[in-house]
């Protein structure tokens, strides 16, 4: 893995060795204190970020069981989107998986868990996006308004809304307890790689990155764009909020990491 850097510094902080392969996906804990990693060597590697970087747990996941993970949040689970179609649970303590979500034979690229920790959602390869009900073990609903592959899920900090990104240049919105869209939004010139809720419940806001190299915040009440940031010379693949939600940081196949406010934020 790269090293990560702190982000009011710059400052070099940890640097993680320990995957084979090239690094998929990397997630931390709501707490900020462990984080995880998944890879084409099929490990998801737990990292405890308080104690320099040190692994405390190796997960071996069979071939093309951990594409993307992401925490639950409390913090004692991963849920790892697969090749085979299925939502892999694991306990992150002893990296036993305890649950099995299918979905239906597809490449589930993306995960999300809402906040509230009720609903586990998985984006697939074919534009379905599956939303699993967590207490019941059920899949609650099969949402197929997108066309093509689903890059990135977010829920809202009320866990009342989904949204999703895709390959067909739409962020979808939806209401997560029907099941229904809400709306669409269109706006970038490329595939939609990623989506962030901001974490601010009082704020109805997204935040997208896109292969057009544009970064866009959106106000999900008015369907309305609120800002665009074009900082970045190449496709932006992620960015994530800080979580007071007025700032965020994005990467990008231009080889940068950028930090900085929202203006959409204020």
């Amino acid at each position: 893995m790269r090293p990560d850097r702190d982000g009011a510094s710059g400052e070099l902080k940890h640097e993680l060795q320990g995957h084979a392969l090239g690094v998929i996906s990397v997630d931390a804990s709501s707490d900020g204190k462990r984080l995880a990693s998944t890879s084409i060597d099929s490990t998801i590697q737990i990292w405890d970020l308080e104690n320099g970087g040190a692994r405390l747990n190796t997960i071996t996941a069979a071939a093309a069981e951990a594409w993307t993970a992401r925490f639950s949040p409390d913090g004692q689970h991963l849920a790892a989107g697969a090749h085979d179609g299925s939502i892999y649970l694991y306990n992150v303590a002893s990296g036993e998986k305890v649950q099995t979500f299918p979905t239906k034979d597809k490449f589930m690229m993306c995960t999300a868990y809402s906040p509230d920790g009720k609903y586990l959602a998985g984006g697939a390869e074919d534009g379905s996006v599956y939303v699993f009900d967590i207490e019941t073990n059920q899949l609650a609903h099969t949402l197929t308004a997108h066309a093509m592959a689903v890059r990135s899920l977010s829920f809202s900090a009320d866990s009342r809304t989904l949204i999703t990104g895709c390959d067909d240049k739409y962020i979808h919105v939806y209401d997560v307890e029907h099941g229904q869209i809400a709306s669409a939004l269109a706006g970038h010139n490329g595939w939609v790689l990623k989506v962030a809720a901001n974490p601010d419940i009082g704020k109805q806001q997204v935040a997208s990155a896109s292969s057009d190299k544009k970064i866009k915040v959106w106000d999900l009440a008015m369907r309305s764009v609120l800002e665009t940031q074009e900082v970045h010379t190449d496709q932006v693949w992620s960015l994530t909020w800080n979580p007071e939600g007025t700032k965020f940081v994005s990467v990008s196949d231009d080889m940068s990491i950028k930090w900085f406010a929202s203006s959409g934020s204020s």
